[in-house]
């Protein structure tokens, strides 16, 4: 959010669209963070300006004794200017000003005005440009309140895994209608394969303005990451939430009920349905099949539901359960595919090097998994299309030799400093490390550390928090997979070449 955006010139230049039917100056547009319909940005900025302007308008009258209506007509409209300008408040002159000049649907000129307030026009200029710092100072203090707002109700979400996001809106649509009903279904799963981005449609549903606004809290658990400790054997996070305890003990603390998270289980989750029943809180768990216990968590969490809804990512169909509604995550279709290679490629510094009807033979052999399309776009930068497509085809079938392979090819790329890295990530904080720490952990020179952070984000093995200060940095959850039981593996003698590997 950009507070400069809301400046007096640039809500002078929407009044008077407002006045002539066109949209509102890009600039306003910091007041309307995560609504992405035009339309509906426009309608949003427009009613804000109005309602403002009218509702201080009239306040301000009323604070002066003054009758707090807007006149019906050309007499009284001249007579209530007239009467505003009679009093010593500077500040209704001013509020005055900005809706008789922009708002009234009484059509006054300028010097109409002027002769009502008895003032030249000079002087009109003056209060008019009062009346728009007064305006500015009043939204950029609402858009600080609701940025304000949303972070409190968002603060336990993961970093996002992505930069841009292609073919979702229908899905955060859907969820938007579900959550919204007040006999909608109290669970929902997005259910798909590895890689299709069912993360990536759930976190950006959940920070919707419109989703946001339905919530006291919005929770997140995950199961969490393997660590690589310092001995070199990968351990279990410390904060890992795989069993019914973990969740528990997880939604409890960001509920804020931390003497609740050291109770035994079943007092625990009596203290979170009383909690859940009584506050609006949207819980997304994150990895069900991760999680141990699934099949004795949902019918825990569905007993906790109350005022509350869940909101849960998941490999395997929750379809048994009659009270969840199932959202299977499509593969991307053709088009949507594209754009977001084309888009992935032009972040890269290589636009318009892949021709629609040369990926539709891409498309046919990996299909619209996002994952595997972003690491398509990372290759293409180092081979043809066609070594790439020969490469899939020998490689084994299926989706998971897909990102075998295409692992195992980024990773053959990559130069030392930055497979060290790399796997120095699998220490790293699973929600994010800053670049500090990461340069810390990794015991490179900052020379090394830098071009091997580079060459990690060139490949899209990076995923980036830029709403976080500082920026955090983290891996992929496929990622990471491949990192623990390829790399490791071979390292320890557990796996094959990787002349074999690799196709």
């Amino acid at each position: 959010m950009d507070l400069a955006e809301i400046s007096p010139s640039s809500i002078e230049a929407s009044l008077k669209a407002l006045r002539s039917g066109n949209p509102p100056h890009g600039g306003l547009f910091a007041l309307v963070e995560g609504i992405r319909s035009p339309e509906e940005k426009r309608l949003v900025i427009e009613d804000l300006l109005i309602n403002t302007i009218t509702d201080t308008y009239l306040q301000m009258r009323k604070v002066e004794g003054l009758k707090s209506a807007l006149p019906a007509n050309r007499q009284q409209t001249l007579a209530q200017i007239f009467e505003d300008f009679s009093t010593k408040n500077s500040d209704l002159q001013a509020w005055c000003c900005l809706y008789y000049r922009y708002l009234s649907p009484i059509d006054l000129s300028v010097e109409e005005i002027s002769q009502a307030a008895c003032v030249v026009p000079q002087h009109l200029r003056r209060r008019i440009n009062q009346g728009l710092a007064l305006l500015t100072q009043t939204l950029r203090r609402r858009a600080l309140q609701n940025h304000s707002q949303v972070a409190a109700v968002t603060q336990h979400l993961p970093t996002p895994e992505y930069t841009q996001l292609v073919g979702v809106q229908s899905y955060t649509s859907l969820l938007l209608r579900l959550f919204k009903d007040p006999e909608g279904p109290r669970m929902v799963s997005l259910e798909g394969m590895g890689g299709i981005g069912k993360t990536a449609v759930a976190r950006a549903f959940v920070s919707l303005p419109e989703n946001v606004a339905l919530w006291q809290k919005v929770l997140w658990v995950s199961a969490r990451q393997t660590l690589l400790a310092e001995d070199g054997q990968l351990t279990r996070s410390p904060d890992a939430s795989a069993t019914l305890e973990d969740i528990s003990a997880r939604l409890a603390e960001q509920m804020g009920l931390a003497a609740l998270a050291g109770k035994p289980v079943q007092e625990r989750l009596e203290g979170l349905r009383a909690a859940l029943f009584q506050n609006r809180c949207l819980v997304v768990v994150d990895n069900l099949e991760t999680i141990e216990e699934y099949q004795q968590l949902i019918p825990a969490l569905a007993r906790m539901a109350g005022s509350s809804r869940f909101l849960i990512t998941t490999r395997q169909t929750l379809r048994q359960y009659p009270f969840v509604h199932t959202l299977p995550i499509q593969e991307l279709p053709v088009q949507s595919a594209y754009e977001l290679i084309s888009a992935e490629m032009t972040r890269r510094g290589q636009p318009g090097s892949l021709a629609s009807r040369d990926f539709a033979e891409l498309y046919r052999v990996i299909g619209g998994l996002p994952l595997a399309i972003k690491l398509v776009a990372a290759q293409l930068k180092l081979h043809s299309l066609n070594e790439i497509l020969a490469g899939f085809r020998s490689a084994q079938a299926g989706t998971d030799g897909l990102y075998r392979f295409l692992y195992w090819k980024t990773w053959q790329s990559l130069r030392e400093p930055a497979k060290q890295l790399l796997l120095s990530f699998l220490a790293a904080n699973p929600e994010g490390e800053d670049l500090e720490f990461l340069s810390i952990m990794s015991g490179q020179s900052q020379q090394d550390f830098y071009t091997a952070m580079q060459e990690l984000d060139a490949f899209s093995l990076l995923e980036t928090n830029t709403d976080h200060e500082p920026t955090l940095y983290r891996l992929h959850r496929l990622t990471v997979t491949f990192l623990q039981t390829d790399i490791l593996n071979l390292w320890s003698g557990d796996s094959t070449d990787e002349r074999t590997q690799s196709g």
